[in-house]
């Protein structure tokens, strides 16, 4: 028979796993180490092997506790299975990792406490666990906060809490201001440029092709990594004889959640009828890797959407794109791939496109979302045209 292979595991932002793999139905278990140390993780490894050629069950199978003492890992593992979306998991998880780090909860119910919350949130406002240790700012922390409340309402939607806690949320102002702004035609063209300086000569043209698409589509960078050719699953372009184009995006795509379709905007389509059809398959977008601009072998895994944007930020910061000032101790924040997007919507406000389509181009809730965070620049407008119109 056959020996299970065993290996170490470190998901992203979660405690290491011992996973074993059945040579004959290639079916694999998870045991979680409860533990971020390394050591611990090479001892629990030890231990199943050892489990496993005594035939041993190496397994637990203990039955897990449901209610306000279940154990806070076990509600983390069960929330993250059972509810969170793929699109939101990452950015979810962090914000949970760095709650846990401040709280350093053992059940639910350490969480599911006032006090806990409130500790938790004037902690967070302080700049505890911060990159820098510097403060917070409101809205930062508010979404912090959302996304905790949120899990606890979860764990209250299967009676597993009696009750939410109802927590004060902290004061924010209304009016939001964009963290970058839309960047001229000049400015993309230099970040086209400071690409090969960026990421070398192998990769460039692949990386100036995730430019231009995020430039010309208006696709959140996450949302442009799930474009594909012909998964209908994914992000897909499509075209039907006698109809305009469309982007088909399925609800698990999106932000609301919401399956829909949206215009084919022309510029994107010319960079999507690049690629030659023969090469049509697949992902569509595919940046290379760096690895050969410092003389090593590229690798042919593809990047996920985070690792992507830090490198389109190197590429806004080389070519000097800054999006907004440095002010106080804050530093000037450079060009990224979201103010590409806020480009498109300005682009085609500028064009004369009504704001109700700007907003079903850009999937925004309202064209208030629109007018405050894409195109500010609007008020701008009405106010010469008001003025045109009846001058003083």
């Amino acid at each position: 028979m056959a020996t299970p292979k065993v290996r170490i595991a470190r998901p992203k932002n979660r405690p290491y796993e011992v996973r074993i793999t059945d040579p004959d139905t290639k079916k694999e278990v998870r045991i979680s180490v409860r533990s971020r140390d390394e050591h611990e993780a090479r001892a629990k490894k030890k231990e199943v092997e050892a489990k496993l050629l005594l035939g041993i069950d190496a397994k637990p199978h203990k039955k897990k506790v449901r209610g306000p003492e279940m154990g806070w890992q076990d509600f983390r593992e069960e929330y993250t299975d059972r509810h969170l979306r793929s699109q939101s998991c990452n950015s979810s998880e962090i914000r949970l990792d760095i709650a846990e780090r401040i709280l350093m909860p053992k059940t639910l119910s350490d969480v599911a406490d006032l006090d806990a919350l409130e500790s938790l949130q004037s902690r967070l406002l302080a700049g505890e666990q911060s990159r820098y240790s510097r403060p917070r700012s409101p809205h930062t922390v508010r979404s912090y906060m959302a996304v905790v409340l949120a899990a606890l309402n979860w764990a209250g939607y299967m009676e597993w809490i009696p009750r939410v806690p109802k927590l004060r949320k902290v004061k924010v102002s209304r009016l939001k201001h964009m963290k970058g702004r839309p960047i001229s035609q000049e400015e993309f063209d230099c970040m086209l440029e400071a690409t090969l300086e960026v990421v070398g000569d192998y990769a460039a043209d692949s990386w100036r092709y995730v430019l231009r698409g995020l430039w010309e589509s208006g696709l959140r960078l996450d949302e442009l990594m799930h474009v594909s050719w012909d998964d209908a699953n994914e992000i897909q372009p499509v075209w039907h004889d006698n109809r305009l184009p469309v982007l088909s995006i399925p609800h698990d795509k999106q932000k609301n959640a919401t399956e829909e379709s949206i215009p084919l905007l022309a510029g994107f389509e010319a960079v999507l009828l690049e690629t030659p059809p023969h090469e049509q398959y697949s992902w569509i977008f595919n940046p290379a890797s760096l690895w050969a601009k410092y003389g090593r072998k590229p690798i042919q895994r593809r990047p996920n959407a985070e690792w992507v944007s830090k490198i389109i930020t190197r590429i806004g910061t080389a070519a000097g794109v800054i999006v907004s000032p440095a002010k106080g101790e804050k530093k000037a924040k450079f060009a990224s791939a979201h103010d590409l997007r806020r480009s498109l919507a300005e682009r085609l406000c500028d064009a004369g496109v009504p704001e109700r389509e700007v907003a079903q181009v850009m999937r925004h809730a309202s064209t208030e979302t629109t007018r405050r965070h894409y195109a500010p620049g609007n008020v701008q407008k009405t106010a010469a045209s008001i003025r045109d119109r009846l001058p003083a």
